[in-house]
């Protein structure tokens, strides 16, 4: 099965900021995609990360004040500076529900 086949929600094209916290290091990312479980990030480190890595990520969404603050384990490194990340920490009902909504609003072509 290919990793597209194994996720659990589907995957939107989106590009949004993500505040990534890396081992006391605080980074600037940008989505690839991004669902209800996980999302492909670019982001570049001095030194490179590791499959396994558990990070922080603070989530800018344009519809909220705050950012979605949700714990990630990477699960594989790509190209490009890319790698997949699988949100490891539930968001609270409010921001699961923003977060769909957002989702919901990219897949049928809203600003």
């Amino acid at each position: 099965m290919t990793r597209a086949e194994l996720r659990k929600s589907e995957r939107v094209e989106t590009r949004l900021v993500v505040r990534v916290e890396r081992a006391g290091v605080h980074l600037t990312a940008e989505t690839i995609n991004l669902s209800l479980g996980g999302a492909l990030l670019r982001v570049t480190f001095e030194d490179p990360p590791r499959i396994g890595e558990q990070w922080s990520l603070g989530l800018v969404l344009p519809t909220l004040d705050q950012p979605l603050l949700v714990g990630a384990d990477v699960r594989w490194l790509g190209p490009l500076d890319e790698c997949g990340v699988q949100f490891t920490t539930g968001f609270r009902a409010r921001e699961t529900w923003a977060l769909g909504q957002w989702l919901d609003r990219i897949r049928k072509g809203l600003p």
